[in-house]
């Protein structure tokens, strides 16, 4: 009996010893757990700036849905206050984690979209040559007496030459026009679109997708012109702007 009793107090006190070395473990877990909290919530809170920035919905994820495990059975084993409350901030940290990720991925999609509208912007000139007309009120050309507001720039340049885009994105026109003649227009996006006119010979079609410096169409004289020249538009949802406010 006293063999007996002794063998179980040396493996009580065996117990006791993997038990306390357990919590020391856990311990170390639970405060590694609570640093990566803190990193983690952090990153939430950047995040959920961002979101509020670019307009876009709040995050659903809340603290008080973590769901207790606690004095609970798991997998048909007990688990300690102490392994529960650890497992509660796992639960924790993954759903932020989530929620970051999927903020990351909207914002890198915004950005891509950015990038996009950015590249369309049209700063480039159409072609090099000096500008014989401004935008705004002139005498007309053609009558040499009315006057009459103009809606863009006219670039001199030789016949023939490329006629390039300012900027990326979609021709939604390219045709012929009573006063532009051979005519191009480029939709860049945020509302933003260009005109080409007076082209001797056009490059593309509608519907097609163009990058900015990619030719358009060449140098000419048609339409209500009195040479060689392209007449080149800015407009914004529509109305004409100066088409120096965009230009390098």
């Amino acid at each position: 009996m006293r063999d007996d009793i002794q063998s179980l107090r040396g493996r009580l006190s065996e117990k006791r010893e993997v038990i306390a070395r357990q919590r020391d473990e856990m311990a170390e877990v639970g405060a590694a757990v609570e640093r990566l909290g803190r990193t983690v919530g952090g990153l939430g809170e950047r995040a959920a700036g961002a979101r509020r920035l670019a307009h876009l919905e709040a995050s659903r994820t809340h603290r008080s849905a973590i769901r207790s495990v606690n004095a609970t059975l798991r997998d048909g084993a007990f688990v300690s206050d102490d392994a529960g409350l650890v497992l509660e901030e796992i639960a924790w940290l993954d759903g932020e984690v989530a929620t970051a990720g999927d903020t990351i991925a909207v914002l890198s999609a915004l950005e891509q979209r950015r990038d996009d509208v950015r590249g369309g912007v049209p700063t480039l000139w159409p072609v090099h040559g000096p500008v014989t007309s401004p935008f705004g009120s002139r005498i007309s050309p053609i009558s040499g007496e009315e006057r009459e507001m103009h809606p863009g720039i006219d670039i001199s340049a030789r016949w023939g030459l490329p006629v390039t885009a300012a900027g990326n994105r979609t021709i939604v026109f390219a045709g012929r026009d009573g006063g532009y003649g051979g005519l191009v227009i480029v939709d860049h996006g945020a509302q933003i679109s260009t005109l080409y006119g007076h082209l001797s010979a056009l490059y593309v079609r509608e519907g097609q997708r163009v990058h900015r410096g990619q030719p358009l169409g060449a140098v000419g004289a048609t339409g209500r012109a009195t040479g060689a020249h392209v007449h080149y538009e800015v407009r914004i949802a529509g109305s004409p702007v100066d088409p120096r406010r965009f230009l390098n």
